[in-house]
């Protein structure tokens, strides 16, 4: 399987350019039904909750999108910039898919961006960057992914194909931030105004999605941003949209690598979790620090087969991996 990987590199002694990453859409070369994925690419498979083969996730994608002029759609969620920190964000990659897009180079996309100090379905929050009309298209990239619906369950599944590559759409948003909770809210087009973009929602292994998911979609108004489910009877699941943040961070000198190659499970988690490092990292020399949303950390861990976590309350931190010079970073969420 090819990796992908989204580096940040150190530019001068007090400034690193870090990503953030608000959910992980890719599960794998292979589907559930054992097909796998054309080389070099891997299914963002619609999800079932470990154990329950008789419900699973039923959209592929949601409308964050314009087309033409009437349908005039747009996604939000959240993300914290945490205590102490200052953000310069220079870009925020979303992710999107036209059905039956076959070409080999990116579909023609406009993209806006608007940031805000609190969520738009709540009073009237200050926008501190962008605005709904705008175009922030930077560039767009093969995200190396296929979407497709649960391939197994319920039985007997959906057919797997490659009819909705995802394409990872770079914007420009440059604007800087202190510590605090924001909302991203965003819009993706068709240049022609003759196709649908599609987003998909943020996918992890195993689960349909978490309480504390609360991405919205405005299609006329804002409501929270739900699963349906398969069949029609399945409770509905809330979802989170997949977004990348590149910024840098003032008055540290840390080198931050977010690496898809780094995987902790299992997450969420209600006990211990182990984390799988690439296979040049020592992890004789590894240590690991739990950070809450405050920025504070609240547990530190020398190398180990697991780590313990009964401790901590419920909710999503983030992981500093220090593994010889380098911090690898990603979420865990502790049930």
């Amino acid at each position: 399987m090819k990796k992908h990987l989204l580096y940040s590199f150190l530019l001068i002694p007090v400034l690193a350019l870090s990503q953030y990453s608000n959910g992980p859409l890719s599960t794998g070369s292979t589907s559930k039904s054992g097909v796998a994925a054309p080389a070099g690419y891997t299914w963002s498979e619609a999800q079932n909750n470990t154990g329950n083969t008789t419900e699973s996730n039923t959209n592929a994608g949601f409308g964050c999108q314009k087309v033409g002029t009437t349908t005039n759609n747009f996604c939000a969620d959240d993300f914290v910039i945490p205590a102490g920190q200052s953000w310069s964000i220079t870009s925020i990659a979303l992710f999107g898919y036209v059905t039956g897009y076959a070409g080999s180079t990116p579909p023609g996309m406009k993209a806006r961006v608007k940031i805000m100090n609190g969520a738009p379905n709540v009073g009237t929050p200050t926008v501190v960057f962008g605005d709904d009309t705008t175009d922030r298209f930077a560039s767009a990239a093969d995200a190396m992914m296929y979407r497709i619906f649960n391939s197994s369950y319920p039985a007997p599944g959906s057919a797997v194909g490659t009819t909705r590559k995802i394409w990872r759409v770079n914007t420009t948003t440059p604007v800087t931030l202190s510590a605090g909770t924001y909302w991203m809210q965003f819009q993706m087009e068709d240049a022609a105004s003759v196709a649908t973009v599609w987003t998909p929602p943020v996918t992890t292994v195993g689960l349909r999605g978490l309480p504390t998911d609360n991405g919205l979609q405005n299609t006329g108004s804002w409501a929270p941003l739900l699963d349906a489910g398969n069949p029609s009877s399945a409770p509905d699941y809330p979802q989170d949209l997949p977004f990348i943040i590149t910024y840098s961070v003032l008055g540290t000198d840390d080198v931050l690598q977010y690496d898809n190659r780094v995987k902790v499970y299992p997450n969420p988690t209600a006990d211990y979790f182990t984390v799988n490092l690439p296979a040049e990292s020592n992890p004789k020399k590894t240590t690991i620090s739990v950070i809450d949303m405050s920025g504070r950390v609240v547990k530190e861990y020398q190398a180990a087969d697991r780590y313990d976590v009964r401790m901590l309350a419920p909710g999503t931190y983030q992981l500093k991996i220090h593994t010889e010079g380098v911090i690898k970073t990603t979420k865990l969420i502790k049930k």
